[in-house]
Formats: structure tokens, sequence, C-alpha cells
């Protein structure tokens, strides 16, 4: 398969300019899909309240538990795609792309009947306040509509990242925030709608990026073209995405567990706690994006070099990626140090109590995104070599076990708001040391296969 407009040749040549511009375009794209997130958190907390606000946040944990799993199995579609684009096999591309569609959809679907049959039990697992849950079980009805399309979405993106192309992903999740934040005004300021309101805008702006991922697939020219009459799984591309992907579904779970145990400790502190800290992740959340955008750069550069068997290349690559996030935490720190209050006060300009929950939060994460990204770049190399299962177990325990442990013991001892998010950068910085430990491991296990061959 030859070079393409739209692709970048990742096993040759210089490695700084391509991996930044892999990683800006995916952290452009990302940051877009993210600010329609954000457009429903913003919205709901100017023109619907404080209840409306917390029921939108709380059940972000619940969408991400269910969603993560499957998107976790994307993670493994983009490591087999990268390495069969690597060695140039059309036939294993074409039948992955198909079987990764087909994931895509049936795992949406499962989603949506548990979230359709179960919204109040959900909910109350996470102990939502009474007067949050109305708003919280008809927000969470109606996104849950939306687990397919964002699948098919996501799924496609992860397919066209796997050979370099990132530029089309941006232009749907451009056109498709403009769709949502148009919708989002429309049914919260003219309908007065309230969480039912943005959630069905989210769905709308879904269903575009489905309908539009699809028909690029479908138009493709090389061995990613879609047939949609040939979406079904094929038994040896499944297993090989359930053997890459499996553990990191499982890892994307766990993580999604750990955070409703989390979140279940911040309802504990009443909906104006839940409000600041929905508005608080709602900002974080496009630093995640930042440090996200090298962690895709390090699973789908190393992926295609390990597949050409390049080992010297993939070591550039995790110092370029490393260096690029210390860059993007200098960044992070000077947004943190001289913006966060104005940008708490999008979300909830007219709420003191909220205002104050939500600064106590991001004043002490705002610096520590760095250390997620260090952790994230580590994780993304071993996911890159095949090594997903000890990926799973390094980051089960480091980042659960170590979130867990802390909030089973020094918070319940200290009991404040702020030792609470302590969790978060005391386990990325642990699961670093981990993560490198294993890459080195790896690395010269799998270097020295190939000497010996």
């Amino acid at each position: 398969m030859g070079v393409k407009t739209n692709s970048i040749d990742m096993v040759n040549g210089p490695l700084w300019g391509k991996i930044l511009k892999f990683s800006a375009l995916y952290m452009l794209t990302a940051f877009l899909q993210h600010l329609y997130s954000a457009a429903d958190v913003m919205v709901v907390g100017r023109f619907a309240g404080q209840a409306a606000l917390a029921g939108v946040g709380t059940c972000s944990v619940l969408v991400n538990l269910f969603l993560n799993f499957i998107l976790g199995l994307s993670a493994g579609a983009t490591i087999v795609l990268g390495q069969a684009i690597g060695a140039k096999d059309k036939k294993d591309i074409g039948k992955t792309a198909h079987t990764s569609i087909a994931i895509a959809i049936c795992g949406g679907l499962l989603g949506t009947v548990i979230c359709l049959s179960f919204p109040e039990p959900l909910l109350r697992l996470i102990d939502v306040p009474e007067n949050v849950m109305p708003e919280a079980s008809i927000y969470l009805r109606i996104v849950s509509i939306g687990f397919i399309p964002s699948l098919v979405y996501n799924f496609g993106a992860a397919m066209l990242r796997a050979k370099g192309d990132t530029k089309r992903a941006l232009y749907i999740v451009t056109v498709s925030g403009i769709i949502n934040v148009v919708f989002n005004l429309f049914f919260v300021c003219v309908c007065k709608m309230t969480a039912s309101g943005v959630a069905l805008a989210t769905v709308i702006s879904q269903v575009f990026t489905a309908i539009a991922i699809l028909y690029i697939l479908c138009n493709e020219t090389d061995a990613l073209k879609l047939d949609l009459k040939r979406i079904r799984f094929h038994k040896a591309p499944l297993l090989k995405i359930l053997r890459y992907g499996l553990p990191s579904g499982i890892q994307s779970s766990v993580y999604s567990i750990s955070n409703v145990i989390v979140q279940s400790s911040i309802n504990s502190f009443g909906s104006a706690a839940i409000a600041g800290s929905s508005a608080a992740s709602s900002i974080t959340n496009f630093y995640n994006v930042m440090v996200n955008s090298l962690y895709q750069a390090a699973i789908v550069f190393t992926s295609q070099n390990f597949g050409a068997k390049k080992f010297d290349r993939i070591k550039k690559i995790m110092f370029v990626c490393i260096t690029y996030v210390i860059a993007v935490w200098g960044i992070q720190s000077v947004i943190t140090a001289f913006f966060s209050e104005p940008l708490i006060r999008l979300y909830a300009p007219d709420d003191p109590a909220v205002l104050e929950m939500g600064l106590r939060k991001f004043n002490l994460l705002g610096y520590t995104y760095g250390l997620l990204g260090f952790m994230n770049v580590m994780s993304g190399a071993l996911r890159g070599m095949g090594a997903s299962v000890m990926n799973m177990i390094t980051s089960i325990v480091g980042v659960c076990g170590i979130r867990i442990l802390w909030i089973a013991t020094a918070f319940q001892a200290i009991g404040t708001f702020e030792s609470l998010f302590l969790c978060y950068p005391l386990s990325w910085l642990g699961t670093f040391f981990m993560h490198f430990t294993m890459f080195l491991f790896v690395f010269r296990k799998e270097k020295r296969k190939l000497t010996q061959q």
C-alpha cells in the first residue's frame, strides 16, 4: 500500500515533525470533540441551574463505564491495523476494518439497552442525591441512545489514525461541534429544556459523526475501504483485536470503576460539590486531551515501527513524545496559574458555592497532568509493541490500586474535598515508574528475539 496524501510515513524519516503533526491534529480533533461535551456542561450550568449541572456531570462516570470498555477494543484495532500497515498486509487490513465496525455496533447496542432499562438503579449505585436524580436519569437515558453512533465514529477515526490520517476526523468533529452547540442553545434557551436538551443535542451530533466517518471509509481507495455489506466478525482479526484490545478494555473499565468510587465520594459533599467538580472536570478534560494526543502517537508510531522491526526508532519515539509532554505540561501550568477562576466562571457565573468547589479541585489537579502524560506515553509504547496484558496488569495495580487504597485510608482519615483528588497524581506517578520498568523489559526482550532470528 503506497503512501497516501492523508497518511504519514511513520517508519521512515525524521520523527519530530511527524509526531508533532500527528499529535497536533489529533489534539485539535479531540479538543473539538470535548468542546461539545463542555458545551453541554456550560450551557446547562449557565441556563438550567445547579441541579441540572450536577445531573449532567454525575452521569459522565457511568457513560464512561459503559463506553470505555468498547473504546479499549478500538486501541486493539489501531494496533492490529498499524502492524498490518507496517507489514503491508492488505488482506488483513480489510478484514480488521470490517471487524472493528462490527464491534462498535454490538458494543454500543449492549450499552444502550442497559442504560435505557436501569437508569435509576445505576445512578443510585454512585449515591446520586435525590434532588439531582430526575435530571441525571433523563440525561442518562437520552445520551445512551447515542452510544452506537459514538462508537462507530471513534472506531472509524481510530482506523484512519492507524495509517496516520488525522485530518478528516478533525473536519468531522468541527462540523459536529457546531451542530451540538447550536442544538444545545436551541433546546435549552428556546425550548426551555434542561439536561434532556443537552443530551438530545449530543445524540444528534453523534449521529452526524457516525454517518460522516462511514461515508469516508466507504470511499477510501486503499485497503482500508469499507463495504457496509461486509461488516461482520472475521475470526483472525477479531482474535487479534481481543488479544491487544481486551486488556485495554478491561483496564479502561477498572479505571472507570475507580472513578465511580471517586464520584461516589464527591456526591457525599452535596450538589454544589458535584456541580463544581463537573465544571473543573470539563476543563481538565482538555488537559487530558493534550497529553492523550501523545499517548495516541506513541501507540501508532510504535506499532508501525514494531511491525516493520525498526526498534531503534521506537526509542526515539519515546524520547520525542516525553519531550513534548514536558512542553505541554508547562503550558498547562501557566493556564492553571493565571486563568483558573475565569475558566470555572464560564460554567457557574452566579453560583459562589459551585465556583468555590470547582476552584478547589481545579487548583489541585491543574498542575499535575504532565504526570499523566508520562504514564500514558509509556503505556502507549507497551501497547504498540503488543504487551497489552502486561500493560493492563501494571495499570490496574498502579492506577486503580493506588486510588482505591488512598480513598479507603488517607481520604477517610483526612476527609477534605482536596484530599480526595490527591489519588489522581499519586496514581499517575506510581504507574509511570511501573510502565517504564516494563517498557525496558519488553523492548530488550523483543529486540533480542530479532537478533536471534
